[in-house]
């Protein structure tokens, strides 16, 4: 009986979600959104990093999403970014269940402004 126990803990601390370190985009910051990445989801493959990020916003968007987590590879040596993932979330927090998603990893590279969220999140991840 005590052994049935400790397994069903154990399984119990395995299926429990890992709670995500978001880290805040200030300089991106916009009335009505914000938008932050997690740090601990990042993978490095040459000049290459890929890393989640999630916007939220204050007002539910088209499709009925509050926010979106999107996994994006950036080019380090090239200043540019793409999606490959897309989640869509009814909470501004991304906490429930997914409400719509994509995946296509996108072709189509561009190139980021100064103030964005995604010069934010180059700087600090394409650091070595």
């Amino acid at each position: 009986m005590m052994k049935k126990c400790l397994s069903v803990f154990l399984l119990l601390i395995l299926v429990v979600p890992v709670q995500a370190k978001w880290i805040a985009v200030d300089s991106a910051a916009k009335h009505g959104e914000a938008h932050y990445f997690d740090p601990e989801t990042l993978q490095r493959d040459g000049q290459f990093r890929k890393v989640w990020v999630l916007s939220s916003y204050d007002e539910k968007q088209k499709g009925g999403y509050h926010s979106v987590k999107t996994l994006y590879e950036f080019d380090c040596t090239h200043s540019k970014v793409r999606s490959i993932t897309m989640l869509l979330y009814p909470d501004k927090k991304a906490s429930d269940t997914v409400i719509g998603a994509h995946h296509e990893e996108s072709q189509d590279w561009f190139g980021f402004l100064s103030r964005s969220v995604f010069k934010y999140v180059a700087k600090t991840i394409c650091s070595d």
